[in-house]
């Protein structure tokens, strides 16, 4: 089973108030959604994490890493490491990288952890772009709108865009990883109407 989760921000203090938070404090934070992520997710599942996993040092993604079930791919985001010793890669199921193309089912998945308005095959029905970055903030209101703005300019010129975003920020989730039918179901991570 594949899974997807972005925003996790392990070891971030401020992101309690930021993202409204249901923990007092980044110890039970921590412990909570390692305990939530190790629920749904076995070590034969594969986990996409699109960026900003960690705000720690190369200690704490060590020991937050290693506690976690499933095979973790990693698609770097703006506060995740910049260098990734040894160790920590052989924690990972491939080198991290800002972008990445899977297939899910019937699904063509493309990931970054900013959103993407223009991707790869976005003019076709089974392609989605998985991002994070944005959480609920007003940016995730920019990116619908300029989703719908795509969608409009391009119509009028002929031009066959599907556009289908989905912002896979933890929060949406129970602060778990989700499944990708779940991420297109969840009527809060898109820009569909």
């Amino acid at each position: 089973m594949n899974y997807y989760i972005a925003d996790m921000h392990f070891c971030h203090k401020n992101i309690l108030a930021y993202d409204s938070r249901p923990w007092d404090d980044i110890e039970s934070m921590e412990k909570g959604m390692i305990d939530l992520w190790n629920k749904r997710v076995t070590d034969e599942d594969d986990v996409y994490i699109l960026g900003d996993f960690c705000w720690g040092g190369t200690g704490k993604w060590r020991s937050i890493l290693s506690s976690l079930n499933g095979r973790k791919h990693l698609i770097t985001g703006n506060h995740d490491l910049k260098k990734y010793p040894e160790d920590i890669l052989a924690l990972l199921a491939e080198k991290p990288t800002p972008y990445m193309e899977i297939v899910d089912g019937d699904y063509r998945v493309d990931m970054s952890h900013y959103p993407m308005i223009s991707y790869n095959h976005d003019v076709y029905e089974h392609t989605v772009m998985l991002y994070g970055h944005v959480h609920t903030t007003l940016e995730f209101k920019a990116v619908c709108e300029a989703v719908k703005t795509m969608r409009e300019q391009c119509l009028a010129v002929g031009l066959d865009y599907k556009g289908h975003l989905y912002n896979c920020w933890c929060g949406f989730f129970d602060w778990a990883p989700a499944t990708l039918e779940e991420i297109i179901n969840n009527k809060q991570t898109t820009c569909e109407e």
